[in-house]
């Protein structure tokens, strides 16, 4: 197999006893680079993680293997725009869940709020990496908007304890009522600022 990888190209043989030298050498080619591994291209399929078993499972049939490297400042903007994408796209599904709420939610509801909670946790928690970078400032641009959009997701994850409480409560509406009146504005306040800001980290990277 070939392997493509910051502009060389490695060779393999296609062994289950190469994939951890496989993995290593990438590593090594990536970091060599000051980036991070992003994904990769196996035989026309992309991979976001768990590349051990992938390579374990099709090592004899893969032929070429793409590596995608970021540097931590495109990673950055790539996860933006991943929670801008998420925000936009889930806003619209609140309303729908709290309706369900009010009612009588079934298994399908409890399940989309289980991935809502999922959904939340992630923001709070890439929020939170992100923010806690001592080069923040060199990293986002539009540093006014990020503050303000920092200061929605503190609020988000102060719901989450009266949030957990009616969950353990089992407290329909007052789920149904802290979707619709705290959850869903603050998704649509957040992607307003979130645009704000991956509209100028895309225009600068244009500019570069």
């Amino acid at each position: 197999m070939k392997i493509y990888v910051e502009n060389k190209v490695l060779e393999f043989i296609n062994d289950k006893k190469e994939i951890d030298n496989i993995l290593l050498q990438i590593e090594k080619e990536v970091k060599n680079s000051s980036k991070i591994l992003g994904s990769m291209i196996i035989d026309d399929c992309e991979i976001f993680n768990d590349y051990y078993n992938y390579f374990l499972d099709n090592i004899r049939s893969i032929e070429k293997v793409v590596v995608k490297s970021l540097t931590y400042k495109e990673l950055v903007n790539e996860t933006l725009s991943t929670t801008l994408d998420y925000l936009k796209r889930t806003t619209i599904l609140i309303e729908g869940l709290a309706n369900n709420f009010y009612k009588s939610p079934d298994r399908k509801a409890w399940n989309d709020l289980n991935d809502l909670l999922e959904g939340i946790s992630w923001i709070i928690s890439t929020f939170s990496s992100i923010d806690n970078d001592l080069n923040l400032k060199d990293i986002i641009n539009n540093y006014e908007n990020w503050n303000l959009y920092s200061k929605d997701v503190i609020s988000l994850s102060n719901v989450l304890p009266n949030f957990e409480e009616a969950l353990s409560n089992q407290d329909n509406v007052t789920i149904a009522d802290i979707l619709s009146y705290e959850i869903q504005p603050l998704f649509i306040q957040m992607s307003e600022k979130l645009s704000k800001i991956v509209s100028t980290e895309e225009s600068n990277h244009d500019l570069n």
